[in-house]
């Protein structure tokens, strides 16, 4: 009886984690993709939707003064919608600093009339904005002003003083350890003409009998050919798990194996660690149509990746 109950449990165990890891390897995909576009909106937001949201606030108390009486219940509210303090008042209930600044009579009354100070105009429309979740207009506008500044970026007035503030970074102290490496990454990872990879091939890398994945890039150093006088070409060897990074190894052309799979079944091969198989066929360059000359040993992918230096 004891070894049958021994058996079900295991049984029992056996199944659970067989459906635990399905159901986590089909959900963690959503999930860490809405765990990344949250971290993007909180990026956003705190470094410049909240500066933004800041500025309207001012500009309202300036230009417009407090909000239209019954906008905000000034006792619900308020405690509602406001930055929780460590006090209590006498009914039990967690004062916030936007309650404490309304109800405050050196901010609400003046030579015995009501009044509103610039302070308690200033937590009426906090509270206003957190009531109706207005911050969420600072942080369109700063999307706005991402995509403004990208757009005088790409005028000849925007590339040239981009460049002069660039000029300055990369002089400056401390920032010019910094700013061109990041630079290098932030290019690679947002620039509209993505590597012109001519396709993918195989290489004996990092020794010979040992075969790695790679995209051939182009044709190499003009000093590497010049030196050498060899056939060569240059081929990435993307890391895994993150394609990103990898290295650059020129081989020369005979010993590239020319493969029949897209870039991005690659890549995907890559970042899983061999798990994800290719699944589409693409025709071998030896098999694609060229203009060269008859009797050509090489296909048209190393032909298409020699237009690099000389």
């Amino acid at each position: 009886m004891a070894e049958n109950q021994d058996v079900g449990q295991q049984g029992f165990l056996s199944a659970f984690k067989h459906f635990f890891v399905r159901g986590l390897a089909a959900l963690l995909p959503t999930l860490v993709t809405i765990a990344i576009l949250i971290w993007a909106y909180e990026l956003v937001d705190r470094h410049i939707g909240q500066y933004i949201t800041n500025g309207l606030i001012s500009a309202l108390c300036a230009g417009v003064g407090p909000p239209a009486p019954g906008t905000v219940d000034l006792e619900k509210d308020a405690l509602r919608y406001g930055t929780p303090t460590d006090e209590l008042d006498a009914q039990g209930r967690q004062l916030t600093r936007e309650y404490k600044i309304i109800h405050h009579p050196a901010h609400s009354q003046k030579d015995g009339k009501p009044w509103s100070s610039p302070r308690r105009t200033r937590a009426l429309w906090e509270i206003t904005f957190a009531k109706y979740r207005l911050g969420l207009v600072g942080f369109l506008l700063a999307i706005s002003a991402v995509f403004f500044v990208g757009f005088f970026l790409a005028s000849f007035i925007g590339r040239t003083t981009w460049r002069l503030i660039e000029s300055l970074l990369v002089r400056t102290p401390v920032i010019k350890a910094i700013y061109p490496h990041v630079k290098q990454v932030t290019d690679f990872l947002f620039r509209e003409r993505k590597a012109d990879f001519a396709g993918v091939v195989a290489v004996q890398y990092p020794r010979k009998g040992v075969w790695a994945l790679g995209l051939l890039t182009g044709s190499p150093l003009g000093a590497i050919q010049r030196t050498i006088r060899q056939d060569m070409v240059t081929v990435f060897i993307p890391s895994s798990p993150t394609p990103v990074t990898g290295y650059v190894v020129t081989v020369p052309r005979e010993d590239v194996i020319e493969l029949s799979i897209s870039i991005d079944d690659a890549i995907r091969f890559t970042v899983s660690g061999g798990v994800v198989k290719p699944t589409s066929r693409m025709p071998v360059p030896s098999q694609l149509p060229h203009n060269g000359p008859p009797g050509r040993e090489t296909g048209q992918l190393a032909a298409r990746a020699s237009g690099g230096e000389r």
